[in-house]
């Protein structure tokens, strides 16, 4: 699938993918669905876009009963991040690999944008994550890395991402009666009473309602954001058509949450 690089945007998308999305089953990773990001953010570098991946699964990926999540992370953040690596090498991309506290993005945030724009301008694919791997107490005291949907908003808003793209595994946003709403444009916060409750769970917090709010407020600061199927065929190189304005309006994929361009 082609895509054309806008020249009125800054170029950078982001990615976030949760565990239910890279894991098949505790432990288990999806090569099949890791290989295939891998496959299409390839493509959009070679468009001359920039890419960074908020990627959950580690504690996925760690998980043995009786471990804390704190080891579980650290375990799992191995394997997941080989992954990665193995997959974008075959397209001859480097990944860098980023745990963030709240403390690198409130505090510390220039430092942590500049590495992050460094990566991104010299070829590498930063694939990030909250660092799960503090200790218990650091973590109950997180307000921003405990979520990795959150931690996403984030990350985009500080490299000004022009294009968010959340795969998970429903088709969509549903509405009230089951059926999938295909855009969201500002002022449609109330549609958030349908997200509660519902919806992918995975290993975060709250779920759809999360991922509602995040893009959300992604689309009131100017960043197109989507809700995509990431069992769906393209479904990276789909969104950032459908970003775009340039995926057939016939062609019914995932949840738009328009730009407020008045932001």
């Amino acid at each position: 699938m082609k895509i054309q690089t806008d020249s009125n945007n800054s170029g950078i998308i982001g990615l976030k993918v949760g565990s239910a999305v890279v894991t098949k089953c505790r432990g288990v990773i999806n090569e099949v669905i890791i290989e295939e990001i891998c496959k299409q953010c390839a493509v959009l570098m070679r468009e001359g876009k920039q890419v960074f991946i908020v990627s959950s699964g580690a504690v996925s990926c760690g998980f043995k009963k009786g471990r804390s999540r704190n080891l579980c992370a650290a375990i799992g953040q191995v394997p997941l991040a080989n992954t990665y690596e193995k997959y974008f090498a075959k397209h001859g991309i480097e990944v860098s690999q980023h745990l963030f506290t709240d403390h690198d993005l409130l505090v510390a945030n220039r430092v942590t944008r500049d590495t992050l724009t460094e990566a991104m301008s010299g070829g590498v694919i930063p694939i990030i994550n909250a660092n799960d791997t503090v200790s218990s107490r650091e973590l109950k005291n997180l307000e921003s890395c405990t979520d990795n949907d959150r931690l996403f908003e984030i990350v985009c808003k500080l490299v000004g991402a022009a294009i968010a793209v959340i795969g998970f595994s429903e088709d969509g946003f549903r509405g009230k009666d089951g059926e999938i709403i295909h855009q969201i444009n500002s002022g449609d916060e109330h549609l958030v009473e349908h997200a509660r409750g519902g919806g992918e769970l995975g290993y975060g917090e709250n779920g759809m309602e999360t991922k509602f709010h995040v893009a959300y407020k992604l689309g009131r600061m100017g960043i197109n954001s989507m809700l995509a199927p990431a069992s769906a065929k393209d479904f990276i190189l789909r969104s950032v058509l459908r970003c775009q304005n340039k995926l057939d309006a016939n062609e019914k994929f995932g949840t738009l949450f328009v730009a407020d361009n008045n932001f």
